[in-house]
């Protein structure tokens, strides 16, 4: 069996900072922020809430509040920008459809996010994460007929199922990985193809470096027909070397979409909730 390719990155001529994977709409900015941001982002985090020695991670919402029983953002939540997010927005690559939903993650060593495809239908197609604090490799894995089963799988209550802590506000427990409407990946949703019947499929995944201080934007199609995902480990190796993975942070930037503007119309039916949301209410209607 011939070996997998991992996609390589094109490097800007103009800018050596910015690597793209063109034909997956994935663009990887390094040093977006600098070493004083940095320090004022985890400041200012730590100052709304100081507690770091827990295993949960930890969660702030700003603009729009990410709302996770409808997985798009609340009509009646809202938490102005601190200064530091706001300084952020004139340097996004796309100015002409800026975010207005903010989810700010903290991710104790060792910590992860299982794979997931974020929710199509309630926010544009622009997705932004700023890291920060420890570099880790984030997996993209091309989405295929498993993904698709789990999108039809009767989901958990987001309110009874595992939980997160928030620091905004109420700090009351939300649970979510980034935003996600996929199934998560426990261990019984991952093990479950082999009960099932339905085989693992041997898609195209790989890795890609999130350096700390940097900006990744999906588009097209990793956006929309991939998942991506951090494993929970202790180390990473980068650059051949065994790294510790220390704490790590986040910021989640998407743009909200209201009214007659919810819905999608991507070339990836199998995982867009829009298409499932459509088929299902099909089959409910053909059944009464």
């Amino acid at each position: 069996m011939a070996a997998k390719q991992t996609p390589a990155p094109v490097t800007d001529r103009a800018n050596p900072k910015i690597q793209r994977w063109e034909d997956l709409g994935l663009t990887l900015i390094h040093h977006f922020l600098s070493e004083s941001e940095e320090a004022t982002m985890v400041a200012a985090f730590h100052a709304a809430d100081p507690r770091t020695g827990g295993k949960k991670r930890l969660s702030q919402h700003f603009g729009y509040h990410f709302d996770y029983t409808t997985f798009g953002a609340s009509d009646t939540h809202f938490t102005p920008l601190p200064a530091y997010i706001a300084a952020l927005l004139p340097r996004l690559p796309i100015q002409t459809n800026l975010p207005d939903q903010f989810t700010v993650q903290y991710y104790p060593p060792g910590s992860g996010i299982p794979p997931h495809v974020d929710t199509h239908s309630m926010f544009d197609e622009e997705l932004y994460s700023v890291s920060f604090g420890s570099s880790v490799p984030m997996v993209f894995k091309k989405c295929g007929s498993n993904d698709a089963r789990k999108m039809r799988l009767p989901k958990r209550s987001l309110l009874s199922s595992e939980t997160e802590i928030t620091a905004c506000q109420t700090h009351t427990p939300v649970p979510g990985a980034n935003g996600s409407p996929m199934a998560s990946p426990s261990t019984e949703s991952t093990n479950q193809s082999s009960q099932d019947g339905a085989p693992e499929e041997d898609l195209s995944s790989w890795e890609v470096l999130l350096p700390s201080r940097s900006l990744l934007l999906m588009t097209g199609p990793s956006r929309y027909g991939y998942t991506h995902g951090i494993k929970s480990r202790r180390t990473d190796v980068i650059d051949g070397q065994t790294v510790q993975r220390e704490g790590r942070y986040s910021i989640t930037m998407r743009t909200t979409r209201r009214g007659d503007k919810i819905g999608c119309n991507c070339s990836y039916p199998g995982v867009c909730d829009a298409r499932v949301r459509e088929e299902l209410e099909r089959d409910a209607a053909r059944s009464q």
